[in-house]
């Protein structure tokens, strides 16, 4: 057996039955024995970078582990800022490459990749040792695991080809990970219990966490014992779609009635949820709350902006344990759920008036919000233009969020949504992306059209970098250099070998989305945006305008 197939026995055996990858010198002869092997659908990208954002967007969307091969130096280095995205993200992802001696007599594509995988905050394994193989690979993927993070597994040029002289007997990583289905500790559980009786307006926070961990119900529940009202961190955007007391998203996108409700909070536990400077409007959207976490990772490594309680737990297990042990000392209350706020969140905010130099964005997501059929999951690019689907936008039911800014970085939409896509085939997904962030990785289409990925592709299309734009505007610059003529997105695509829709009206975008889930491959709509409308977000943080932003409530 050749060390080639041994590695692609060890993939098959640790992947989920799909890889993502581009083929190059450094893992031809991986690829290769992966395609014959036959256990595992490989999706190949046209950029090594998309490669990357693919398996990230694959392991997000499930909640698995995302595998991706490229090739070494140029094709790893292609791979800079989605690495350093997924790593942002927290994403568990193994990526194999390979590797040319640093003193070989051509050192055209060499690159140091320990120092590369610094670079880019991964974590860095060399395959060099025909001995420990095994157990090397087994580490790299028990590492990703654990660690949730991507980690680089090199394979050093010498065994590229090379034969492995004894059988091959590979354990596969899953092995040796402990379960993470356990609570926290009783005593911290009643710690917390003791804390969170005493709370007269109690919030919830939910992330990812909670949402991997299928603990809505567990929470709603405890919600509803301690008269909790409920949020969710960004990337669990709709989790809690339907509930009476579901206030939206917490943080920078917070609505007018939740920034208002969260400054009230005396407690606020956040399950699965970081609560990051953005969820937490750097500490100053609660700040008058006593604080507590619940999640599935190791204590932080700092204090962050809102020190509090932590507790080292699964998500819906340590929820379920909580409201037992407060079950046992207290009785239901009302908490924040009395009529004042009921009508606080009944309360509506007024619409501005409809944009007249294009498209308008809002009007644009409130009609997606009836187009989308159960169970779509939408993925969103990064730019000026996320602020419309964040806002105005509302999940169908069983509908589910994710977003490519982890590193604040354009251009990674596409190839987080094939990747996505691929989680799950059986639900219908949607990108939302800017036209200029879908330029820089267009090729993609190719890919998808070529391998009947099937994707609705939104481009919120200003003809520019509409963040460049208006900052360049407000400092009193020539704004032109962020500024281009539109090319035609549906030809683009119809080129690759998808197809598409230009929109020249908000209401012609169901019928576009009707034909996209219908058309085996990437279907683009071209939506000709309002260049001038600034976002909610857009306006509070740069021009400090008062919250426009509505409570988004699920559209039956």
């Amino acid at each position: 057996m050749k060390i080639a197939q041994a590695i692609a026995d060890a993939l098959a055996l640790e992947s989920d039955g799909v890889l993502f990858g581009l083929m190059g010198d450094a893992n031809m002869a991986i690829w290769g024995a992966l395609v014959e092997d036959g256990r595992t659908r490989v999706i190949w990208s046209r950029h090594d970078g998309a490669a990357i954002q693919m398996a990230d967007g694959y392991a997000q969307a499930s909640g698995k582990l995302g595998i991706v091969t490229v090739t070494c130096g140029p094709g790893l280095a292609n791979a800079a800022n989605p690495l350093l995205s997924a790593s942002r993200a927290g994403t568990a992802l193994l990526i194999i490459t390979g590797e040319y001696p640093a003193d070989g007599k051509s050192g055209l594509q060499s690159l140091d990749t320990r120092r590369f995988a610094a670079a880019c905050e991964c974590d860095f394994r060399s395959l060099a040792n025909a001995d420990t193989l095994a157990e090397d690979v087994a580490e790299a993927f028990y590492v990703a695991r654990t660690g949730q993070c991507p980690v680089i597994l090199s394979l050093a040029q010498a065994l590229w080809d090379a034969e492995l002289p004894w059988d091959w007997n590979y354990r596969p990583s899953a092995d040796f990970v402990p379960r993470r289905n356990l609570p926290a500790p009783a005593e911290a559980i009643a710690e917390l219990a003791e804390r969170m009786a005493s709370a007269r307006r109690p919030v919830v926070v939910a992330g990812r966490g909670a949402q991997y961990a299928g603990a809505r119900a567990a929470i709603e529940a405890l919600g509803e014992h301690v008269g909790a009202l409920l949020a969710t961190s960004l990337v669990a955007k709709g989790f809690f779609d339907g509930n009476v007391y579901d206030i939206g998203i917490s943080g920078s996108y917070s609505s007018v009635p939740t920034e208002a409700l969260m400054a009230e909070a005396d407690f606020v536990l956040a399950v699965g949820a970081s609560l990051n400077t953005y969820t937490s409007e750097g500490g100053l959207l609660f700040a008058q709350a006593e604080v507590a976490r619940i999640d599935i990772k190791p204590h932080p490594a700092t204090i962050g902006v809102v020190p509090g309680l932590y507790l080292q737990g699964d998500a819906k297990r340590t929820v379920e344990a909580l409201l037992e042990a407060l079950r046992e000392h207290t009785a239901p209350r009302e908490g924040f759920r009395t009529a004042a706020t009921r009508d606080r969140l009944a309360a509506p905010v007024p619409v501005p008036p409809k944009a007249s130099d294009g498209l308008d964005p809002r009007v644009l997501m409130r009609n997606l919000s009836r187009a989308l059929p159960a169970d779509t999951q939408v993925v969103c690019g990064a730019g000026h233009f996320m602020s419309w689907p964040i806002a105005h936008l509302a999940l169908p039911h069983g509908g589910r969020f994710q977003h490519s800014a982890a590193f604040g970085s354009i251009g990674l939409g596409l190839g987080q949504a094939l990747g996505a896509a691929m989680a799950d085939p059986r639900r219908f997904t949607v990108l939302i992306e800017g036209d200029g962030s879908l330029l820089q990785a267009v090729q993609e289409l190719h890919a998808a059209a070529e391998q009947k990925m099937r994707l609705a592709i939104v481009v919120m299309n200003d003809a520019a970098y509409g963040a460049e734009v208006l900052k360049m505007q407000w400092k009193d610059r020539d704004a032109r250099a962020a500024q281009w003529k539109s090319p035609d997105f549906v030809a683009l695509a119809r080129g690759f070998g998808g197809e598409g829709a230009m929109l020249e009206h908000e209401d012609e975008l169901a019928a576009a989305i009707a034909r996209a889930q219908t058309f085996e491959g990437p279907f683009v709509i071209d939506a000709r945006i309002s260049p001038t409308l600034v976002s909610d977000a857009y306006s509070r943080l740069f021009l400090a305008e008062e919250n426009k932003m509505p409570l988004l409530r699920p559209v039956r």
